[in-house]
């Protein structure tokens, strides 16, 4: 994997459309989330934990995103504080240049040094890539919601759809030194 074309940087607001569009590209897969639409910048900011969110951009030109990251609580409960769930999209022109695992790795990191303790990743069984990535960065698949939801675009339309659910395990932050 080479970083060399591309640099990882934190999210800033004027990288939202772009984000947007990407995610909106996923949405044309039927295998990447069972949302309709992208988010407002507004809802965006509201549901993620903002210090998580970095998007790869070009080397060359750091205002062209191509991928970008992010964890959001996965309760309002403040018991499970430490627990979120990954989002990681790509443009689909820039795949197979090592972005997606970049950006994981980064947001492994950023996690760790925000005492989380476990990131959840839910996956479409469909999304096989989404899978390896999450299983080469140390996650395991620790189970299948069966039937979690009806899809309600696509080609899927009108099916019930399972999700893997994976997770990886960080320090306790208790345990830190």
């Amino acid at each position: 994997m080479s970083a060399k074309d591309f640099t990882i940087r934190p999210f800033r607001t004027e990288d939202y459309p772009q984000m947007q569009e990407i995610y909106e590209m996923g949405l044309t897969t039927g295998h990447a989330t069972y949302e309709t639409r992208a988010m407002t910048l507004e809802q965006f900011t509201k549901s993620k934990i903002l210090p998580s969110v970095h998007v790869a951009v070009e080397a060359e030109d750091d205002s062209k995103v191509l991928g970008w990251v992010s964890a959001a609580p996965i309760s309002s409960r403040s018991v499970f504080h430490g627990v979120v769930e990954d989002s990681i999209y790509v443009h689909l022109d820039a795949t197979g240049r090592g972005i997606a695992g970049a950006l994981l790795d980064k947001l492994i990191e950023v996690c760790q040094g925000l005492h989380k303790w476990a990131i959840h990743a839910w996956i479409f069984p469909e999304n096989e890539g989404s899978a390896k990535l999450h299983l080469s960065r140390g996650f395991e698949k620790v189970g299948t919601y069966s039937h979690l939801a009806k899809m309600t675009y696509g080609e899927l339309a009108g099916q019930w759809r399972d999700t893997d659910v994976y997770e990886l395990l960080l320090p306790h932050p208790a345990k830190e030194s």
